[in-house]
């Protein structure tokens, strides 16, 4: 299957790290220009040496709406966006605070309202668009321990998909979402690192999946591309589990 992206221009949040950065790597390689959003400077700057002239840095807070505003004003034509941006704490109900129950939902779903919602005028003034929403398996999907502000912000963002997919379809902006299981991402290496048993903590992960390991940063950024595309112009709204089978 072929895939064109000459001329394109896609915006990525969290693009520095993780599956982020592993979709600019393989849009750009497909032709595509990058806008890569991120807050961490330093892993934009290794992207921009890896793509060079292919990738326009943005080194923004994506729960600064201020900062969205002054850093974005210059981007007059997009094609697609992906909301990758997040934060993963470990917690249940009881050990949650207000402070990090505000923070997380803030970086992971204030901000894909905040993003979306600057980049949806220019998609209305050109009449087309494609977004990807990174949400999660431990969401409204599945119940996972100790992921409670996390899970609560990922299924939100399950609803805010399905009724920007609702409401703009008609005018040629399709919204679709993307619910992985669990991915060797930098954060979750620190996870497992940061664990009393690293090497039992991998294993435990490993097994979570029904086919026996993490899935890759690459095989999440395979699927972007394709709700991305003009291959995918039937499909919005709609929901993506790729888990390796951790939701049966």
């Amino acid at each position: 299957m072929k895939f064109s992206f000459n001329k394109k221009i896609i915006a990525i949040t969290g693009a520095a790290n993780g599956i982020g950065r592993a979709a600019a790597i393989l849009l750009a390689t497909e032709g595509a220009k990058i806008i890569a959003i991120d807050k961490d400077k330093k892993s934009l700057d290794k992207l921009k040496l890896k793509l060079r002239n292919k990738c326009i840095l943005k080194n923004i807070n994506c729960i600064n709406l201020d900062d969205i505003k002054i850093n974005l004003k210059d981007i007059k034509i997009i094609d697609g966006l992906v909301n990758c941006a997040g934060i993963v704490p470990q917690n249940n109900l009881m050990n949650c605070s207000e402070v990090e129950w505000n923070h997380t939902l803030n970086t992971n779903l204030t901000s894909v309202f905040y993003i979306t919602q600057y980049f949806m005028k220019v998609f209305l003034k050109r009449k087309k668009g494609s977004i990807v929403n990174i949400s999660s398996v431990a969401s409204s999907i599945k119940g996972v321990k100790r992921r409670f502000a996390y899970s609560t912000s990922k299924a939100a963002i399950i609803g805010l998909t399905k009724s920007i997919a609702a409401d703009y379809s008609s005018k040629g902006i399709r919204c679709n979402v993307i619910c992985p299981g669990t991915v060797d991402t930098p954060t979750w290496r620190k996870r497992v690192l940061s664990a009393n048993n690293p090497i039992q903590t991998r294993k435990d992960y490993n097994s979570r999946q029904i086919i026996g390991r993490v899935g890759k940063p690459e095989e999440i950024s395979d699927l972007i591309l394709f709700l991305l595309s003009d291959r995918s112009s039937f499909v919005t709204g709609s929901v993506y589990n790729i888990d390796g089978g951790m939701s049966l």
